[in-house]
């Protein structure tokens, strides 16, 4: 049989799937004509549709270079790259084409698909945008298979969801409308974005996302969730309750209901029965480290430190975190570590109260001889040095370098886990953590006093983020609850609270003494030495009460109901603050309105 008729009948053979025979006939076409490159060209798409690809690409590229040009062989030659995965060369290869015969119609499909590949490529990689970008890259170029619309969605539904993870908020909710546009009524991709509308603090926005996804399925349980989250942080308990017990109606088993419920039960003042609804959360999603979180918090308040603590570390593993870990190349202390360890590298976490109140447990390493550099706030700096002169102490900026002679490294409030494990561990609590200016302090209280008349400070105000309005509302005392006080004649009233209270301070009654010159925000030795010229402190859950008891300041903590915002001011170790034995906490379920909360103190400082 002659070349060509060979040639003819193992392409016959291949129209009819009998590809073994087909590459029998070729083999002996190419045994008399090695050159022929029609029929490695063949001999390629054969061996490709029995799925050997790589030996199907030798054969492209024998044939290439035999007739270079030819756009069918560089056609085929690019499919197989693309194939295995040779995205590169693949899109070389088309480029090569476009050359050629640049308005030929595999061009523009082969670069969709390529594109699309690096897409996923990208996507798997955790490289969303550039994920995203190629996606669209590919829709432009035509490409119109079912799955390049999905794979976009879930590309910029994943990239809003990285940036709301590092508090880009409006980012998120960009990248989620993209995500919607390219797939809409997604209901994941619209409670990401209701999410995102709620902590940009646009609650209403949020509320209406999430209606839209029950108008059409009134049993989702992530939206009803959600909307509860809004409702709650938006001080509506009642609503939020509602959509909560309905998203637990539609998923019995629901994690992030029971989480949520949890979370109301406890701002609601049952501690010991949210408990119960973390405990449930976490055991349907025991990697949930939401649920993991609320029930550290929830066990610390109910003085159960051990199982607190040990929990306590999923705090860095929230959406977004509590807290962000710190890399450094150093391992990390252990309690057996604690003496044995040349130096420790203490690293700050979360806020400058935080930063406070576990640094209180730093003379316990001291006492057991464990060296070591403690990271906080540049404000700080100067009161811990005066108070502990032998400690090392670094700002932020000066921290890597003083953590380089280290050989263990923590976070502040693994340091408390390590020294404080049980309620009777709190009796090494020390008085006083800081020490203010003296001179200062001095200066101040010259300033402030007046015959027959004690120098109360007071502190009503907390400032919060817009996503968590309903907290800083909740922390809040109004400034005329103050009144009584200020209209005593034994009492001069000092402002010490931070921010604009511009317009509550002009509608106030009493007596307000401020000192203008001090900026309450970033002069935090200013504020510790006017903290130190008080006889005593009136103060909501602010960073104002965490350096007066800091400092051992006796300082009356006030917020309504007896429900604590937080773990450390918790009444379930005793009158006082486990964590500042100044600091008594005045609250009661009796005293449920502010003017209630006052009054108590009235009695006390009359006491």
């Amino acid at each position: 049989m002659s070349a060509p008729a060979l040639l003819a009948s193992a392409v016959s053979l291949a129209r009819a799937g009998r590809f073994a025979e087909a590459e029998s006939a070729l083999r002996l076409l190419l045994a008399a004509a090695a050159n022929d490159a029609e029929a490695m060209q063949m001999m390629g798409i054969v061996v490709a549709s029995q799925g050997r690809l790589d030996e199907a690409l030798g054969w492209f590229d024998r044939a290439k270079a035999a007739r270079p040009g030819v756009i069918a062989f560089m056609q085929n030659r690019a499919h197989t790259l693309f194939q295995l995965g040779r995205l590169a060369e693949a899109r070389a290869e088309v480029q090569a084409m476009e050359a050629v015969e640049p308005r030929h119609p595999a061009v523009r499909d082969l670069v969709a698909r390529i594109t699309h590949e690096e897409g996923v490529a990208h996507h798997s990689a955790g490289r969303f945008a550039e994920a995203a970008d190629a996606y669209a890259r590919a829709i432009d170029a035509g490409l119109a298979l079912p799955q390049v619309k999905s794979n976009l969605a879930n590309a910029l539904d994943a990239l809003g969801a990285a940036h709301y993870i590092a508090g880009r908020h409006a980012e998120a909710a960009n990248a989620h409308r993209r995500a919607l546009a390219a797939l809409p009524d997604w209901p994941q991709a619209q409670n990401n974005l209701g999410n995102s509308l709620s902590a940009l603090g646009q609650k209403d926005e949020a509320l209406a996302v999430f209606r839209a996804i029950l108008a059409k399925n009134p049993r989702d349980d992530d939206a009803l969730s959600n909307m509860g989250v809004v409702l709650q942080e938006m001080g509506d308990l009642p609503g939020a309750r509602r959509s909560y017990e309905a998203a637990l109606a539609a998923k019995p088993d629901s994690a992030l209901a029971l989480n949520n419920l949890g979370f109301l039960l406890r701002e609601e003042g049952h501690a010991d029965e949210a408990a119960v609804f973390f405990e449930r959360s976490l055991a349907l999603a025991p990697g949930n480290p939401r649920a993991a979180y609320n029930l550290a918090l929830a066990r610390l308040t109910q003085g159960r430190f051990e199982e607190g603590w040990r929990l306590h570390e999923a705090r860095f593993r929230t959406v977004p975190p509590a807290a962000v870990r710190r890399e450094l190349p150093m391992p990390p202390l252990s309690a057996a570590d604690i003496g044995r360890a040349a130096r420790v590298a203490i690293w700050r976490e979360q806020g400058v109260g935080d930063q406070i109140l576990y640094s209180t447990v730093l003379p316990g390493l001291e006492e057991r001889g464990q060296d070591f550099v403690l990271e906080i706030d540049a404000r700080l700096v100067a009161a811990v040095r005066r108070a502990h002169p032998a400690w090392r102490v670094a700002s932020p900026d000066e921290s890597s370098a003083a953590f380089a002679g280290c050989d263990r490294q923590a976070p502040m409030a693994d340091i408390a886990a390590f020294l404080r494990p049980t309620r009777e561990s709190f009796a090494a609590q020390p008085r006083a953590l800081l020490a203010a200016d003296a001179r200062r302090a001095r200066e101040y209280r010259e300033r402030l006093a007046a015959p027959g008349k004690r120098i109360v400070g007071i502190s009503w105000k907390s400032f919060q983020p817009k996503n968590r309005a309903a907290l800083g509302a909740r922390k809040s005392a109004p400034l005329e609850a103050f009144a009584a006080l200020a209209a005593r004649p034994d009492l001069r009233l000092v402002d010490l609270q931070y921010g604009d209270t511009r317009e509550e301070r002009s509608r106030f009654a009493g007596d307000l003494t401020r000192l203008d010159e001090l900026d309450l925000f970033n002069d935090l030795d200013g504020l510790l030495a006017a903290i130190e010229a008080c006889d005593v402190m009136v103060t909501t859950s602010s960073v104002t009460a965490h350096l007066a008891g800091a400092l051992g300041k006796r300082t009356l903590l006030v917020f309504p109901a007896g429900l604590p915002p937080f773990h450390y001011w918790t009444q379930a170790l005793g009158r006082h603050s486990p964590w500042y034995p100044s600091v008594e906490i005045v609250s009661d379920p009796s005293l449920d309105t502010w003017p209630r909360v006052l009054a108590r103190v009235d009695e006390i400082l009359r006491g």
